[in-house]
């Protein structure tokens, strides 16, 4: 597993919208000299496309009704319907959402990224819409050995991605992390049958994955608080004007308390404000 040796919250820089002639309409400029025309491409296109995996309940996931619903998949379509755009989802793994995005198959990256300082060197992102943190889910009996993030440490845990941000702090707090790729089901199963000794993910995401698994037997660990996060929608690095149009959006949405509705519903709490990061122990370890 890869890690990194500093993690930091950024602010998000916007760039002025510069004349191209007496009136023409406003363009901006890349950082290069180019020409932007991230967000003129997309408006001429009339279309937003959205890369998400459908499999990452509650930020996104396929309904009773076979539907792509979750709390960004409804967030990132409110931000399209703002922009008078159509809304074109391309669902796949999470580990290809990024190069997909690199690579410029879709627009936005919509699966609950983090802000991050490896992910900077390559992509932009929009205003923050969900802050949280890392926690896990053990076994009942278990939870009283689990008063800190810092007694994962040479234990067995169990991931959802190997590129994750929960996969670099096992790696960095000690822990011995193993991927899986058959769902959370598989995952929970074997942390009751002692196999994993922990299931590390974000903590709302891990009080919903308990609630809809129903055994009592499993808990989340509530001391346990890691890496605290800014999740936001990323763009390609450079599509400032893309990325711009989408940050303000974002904004309306949390002044107008769109976001604090949407984070109730599919997370059971306001996400759309910061959270006290005092005892929560740092990506590093």
């Amino acid at each position: 597993m890869k890690s990194f040796n500093k993690f930091f919250l950024v602010g998000l820089s916007t760039v002025l919208l510069t004349a191209c002639g007496s009136g023409s309409e406003e363009e901006s400029n890349n950082g290069d000299g180019n020409e932007d025309t991230s967000w003129t491409d997309v408006e001429s296109s009339g279309s937003l496309v959205v890369g998400t995996s459908g499999t990452y309940a509650p930020i996104t996931y396929i309904d009773e009704n076979n539907e792509l619903t979750g709390f960004e998949v409804e967030l990132v379509r409110e931000v399209a319907d703002r922009l008078g755009l159509d809304i074109e989802f391309s669902t796949m793994d999470f580990d290809g959402i990024l190069p997909a995005l690199r690579n410029g198959q879709i627009d936005v990256a919509a699966h609950d990224f983090a802000i991050t300082e490896e992910r900077l060197d390559t992509f932009d992102f929009a205003e923050p819409h969900k802050y949280s943190y890392g926690s896990a889910v053990v076994r009942e009996e278990d939870e009283d050995q689990f008063s800190s993030a810092h007694d994962l440490e040479g234990i067995d845990v169990a991931l959802g991605s190997l590129t994750s941000n929960y996969a670099i702090f096992a790696d960095n707090i000690g822990a011995n992390g193993t991927a899986y790729d058959g769902g959370t089901e598989a995952i929970l199963r074997d942390v009751i049958s002692g196999n994993q000794r922990a299931y590390l993910n974000d903590y709302l995401v891990l009080q919903r994955t308990l609630e809809e698994f129903g055994d009592d037997r499993l808990v989340l660990a509530e001391d346990v608080k890691y890496h605290a996060t800014e999740s936001a929608l990323a763009v390609l690095k450079g599509n400032e004007a893309l990325q711009e149009q989408i940050s303000n959006t974002i904004l309306e949405l949390i002044e107008e308390g769109v976001v604090s509705e949407l984070s109730v519903e599919y997370l059971g709490e306001d996400v759309s404000q910061p959270t006290d990061n005092s005892e929560i122990v740092s990506l590093e370890g």
